[in-house]
């Protein structure tokens, strides 16, 4: 299970016009941005003040936290920080979902999917080479997801150095991005063939509900978008 809450230090403070702020903390469990993923929304607060994050965007190697003034005035020193779990979690569940739904293309066009960007914020979506498929390919990919979903899998999360993971991940849907790092974080879920990810993750299928493929959207340069929700409703 992923923190909620955690203690930090506030290591500098740079004020943005009187209603925002930046912060820099020596450690977080707010995820930045990145990787079609949204950052972590929630709170850091102390005694003396309260500030809403916004956004947690990573920058020359250290995580920035943007947020709006609450209460009082950030100082310097020990904070509590406490992520909004319930967005936190709806994006776990959008993440693993985008890697099923590959894994499910993959296995109904009996062909490789590449992917070429995502975002799972709303509008939630995957965007892959090629011509979108047809209506009932579709129908056929969402159904082998929920199959799957209904039977559970474990997400599983594993360190692999770069030449080991090169050669695993030759047919991972975002190999052509793959960035160029000495240790690779890859995701496996059960059944389906590991990929590089730094996202965060539900720990088994079941987690996410149901999935429902809304539909696809054919995009210039030969690429389409599958948008797509999740949930008991899939709302």
């Amino acid at each position: 299970m992923s923190s909620r809450r955690d203690q930090s230090i506030v290591l500098k403070v740079v004020p943005e016009k009187r209603t925002h702020v930046y912060l820099i903390l020596d450690r977080t469990i707010f995820h930045p941005k990145g990787g079609g993923q949204p950052s972590d929304r929630g709170l850091i607060r102390s005694a003396e003040y309260e500030i809403v994050v916004k956004k947690a965007i990573y920058y020359n190697g250290v995580v920035v936290h943007w947020g709006k003034l609450g209460r009082g005035n950030p100082r310097e020193g020990e904070a509590t920080c406490e992520i909004d779990w319930e967005y936190r979690h709806l994006v776990m569940r959008r993440h693993t979902s985008a890697h099923l739904l590959d894994h499910c293309l993959a296995e109904v066009t009996s062909s490789r999917v590449q992917t070429t960007d995502s975002w799972l914020d709303d509008p939630c979506y995957v965007g892959y080479a090629g011509a979108a498929p047809d209506t009932q390919t579709l129908r056929k990919a969402e159904d082998l997801a929920n199959q799957m979903i209904n039977s559970g899998g474990q997400v599983k999360i594993e360190f692999l150095d770069s030449e080991k993971a090169k050669t695993l991940l030759q047919n991972a849907p975002n190999y052509e991005r793959l960035p160029d790092l000495s240790e690779i974080r890859t995701v496996t879920i059960k059944g389906c063939k590991p990929i590089p990810c730094g996202g965060t993750h539900v720990s088994d299928l079941t987690e996410i509900g149901k999935v429902s493929i809304v539909g696809a959207e054919q995009m210039p340069n030969e690429t389409f978008r599958l948008h797509f929700s999740v949930g008991p409703n899939a709302s």
